[in-house]
């Protein structure tokens, strides 16, 4: 897995809650104070990066998975894989 396949987030105790935007599926994970949630691209070829949009007025992150081949993509919340990530959509 390369360096570039990871990206998280993590807010401390004192944080505004922050809303991701995964991309191209348009779901909305939103991270509260305290917490942490990370993405993490599987079954990818070595040239997968992310690349982010940042929304200052809505404490928001639109996420894009940036790659020419294929991807999966697993999800963690707090160090849990969640299994069911589109009960979000």
């Amino acid at each position: 897995m390369s360096d570039n396949s990871v990206i998280e987030f993590l807010l401390y105790e004192n944080d505004e809650p922050l809303e991701i935007q995964l991309e191209p599926e348009a779901i909305i994970f939103k991270v509260m104070a305290g917490n942490s949630i990370r993405f993490v691209a599987k079954n990818c070829d070595p040239d997968f990066a992310w690349a982010l949009r940042i929304e200052h007025k809505i404490c928001g992150v639109q996420l894009f998975p940036d790659s020419r081949g294929n991807y999966d993509i697993e999800i963690y919340e707090n160090d849990a894989l969640l299994l069911d990530w589109y009960k979000y959509m």
